[in-house]
């Protein structure tokens, strides 16, 4: 009976971070527009950090429970899920180029917020790496101010090219935001929240204990296998919305926008509401298979503005992959 209501728990998390994040982009968006903010603004900001509401909730809750391999597992594993299984069913499904713009400047950018995330997991300078340190809060205000950067160049460099702008985060407010009362979309945002509230905490609840009393995992598995998947799935679902559209450029750039914020918001918040203590569990292996797949894509893109269909599969041979080790050590 346990059983069957966690699983339970993990499947109305689930539900409930797509909902609530759906919900709380489309009442910021709103808002945003009857206050007549541009809806290039609103892209930047509202769309990208909706994607990774569900990422944030979770990561912040599971650290002030003390699961702090949740948290980090959460990140990391969100980042590999969006390359190597979301883009890998995109590139099967439809491969498509992508904007220019993505590859020479957002892509470095994603690199480089995984250099500051593997600097301050290892303690500035500690090793070997799997020791690990602890991501503090001055470390993830740091973050935080980071990503404000990235955001206002981002605003610069778009300006005057929207397409621009959409090809890096994804997209721009839908017109179903526009033309509701002011009152209705903070009750959407209320509601968004309340959800993302609701859903981090029943599906932490939910596959922790699976994972503890079922299969015998880490926090790490938790965070990675589990965890990492169920808030992914607003990636997931924007990338399919893609495929039907005709549209990958811009689940290209929504994916590597997502792992940008990800890398910098999630963690940084995440780790200014409580140190992050990197050192408990061993996620050296995963940090290089994010590093790894990023690679990878970066190499299909700089060679062919896209990834091939084979490319594609290739992908999603290494995810699986990757899940079936995980099981083997789940844990560890």
């Amino acid at each position: 009976m346990l059983i069957v209501l966690n699983s339970a728990f993990v499947l109305a998390g689930m539900a409930m971070l797509y909902y609530g994040g759906a919900s709380l982009v489309g009442g910021a968006g709103g808002i945003a527009l009857n206050l007549r903010i541009p809806p290039l603004i609103v892209g930047l900001t509202v769309v990208a950090f909706g994607t990774s509401a569900p990422e944030l909730f979770v990561s912040v809750l599971s650290a002030l429970q003390g699961k702090m391999g949740v948290s980090l597992g959460n990140v990391i594993g969100s980042n590999v899920v969006n390359v190597a299984l979301i883009l890998g069913v995109a590139a099967l499904a439809y491969p498509s180029d992508v904007h220019r713009s993505v590859i020479a400047a957002d892509m470095p950018v994603m690199f480089g917020t995984y250099l500051v995330f593997g600097l301050t997991a290892i303690g500035w300078g500690t090793v070997p790496f799997w020791i690990g340190g602890t991501i503090g809060r001055l470390e993830g205000a740091a973050m935080i101010a980071l990503l404000l950067m990235y955001v206002y160049t981002l605003y610069r460099r778009s300006r005057g090219n929207k397409a621009e702008a959409a090809a890096v985060v994804g997209a721009a407010p839908s017109e179903k935001d526009k033309g509701r009362p002011l009152w209705l979309d903070a009750v959407l945002v209320v509601l968004g929240i309340a959800l993302l509230a609701l859903g981090a905490e029943s599906m932490v609840r939910g596959a922790s204990w699976l994972a503890a009393n079922v299969f015998g995992a880490s926090e790490r598995f938790i965070g990675i296998a589990i965890v990492a998947f169920g808030t992914s799935l607003p990636e997931l679902f924007t990338t399919i919305a893609s495929i039907i559209t005709g549209e990958m450029d811009i689940s290209v750039g929504n994916i590597i926008g997502s792992n940008i914020f990800n890398s910098l918001m999630v963690l940084g918040a995440t780790s200014a509401v409580r140190p992050i203590v990197v050192g408990g569990t061993d996620f050296s292996t995963d940090f290089l298979v994010m590093v790894g797949v990023s690679a990878l894509l970066y190499l299909f893109l700089l060679a062919r503005r896209r990834v091939p269909r084979w490319g594609g599969g290739v992908f999603l041979a290494v995810y699986v992959g990757y899940v079936v080790v995980l099981t083997a050590t789940r844990a560890a």
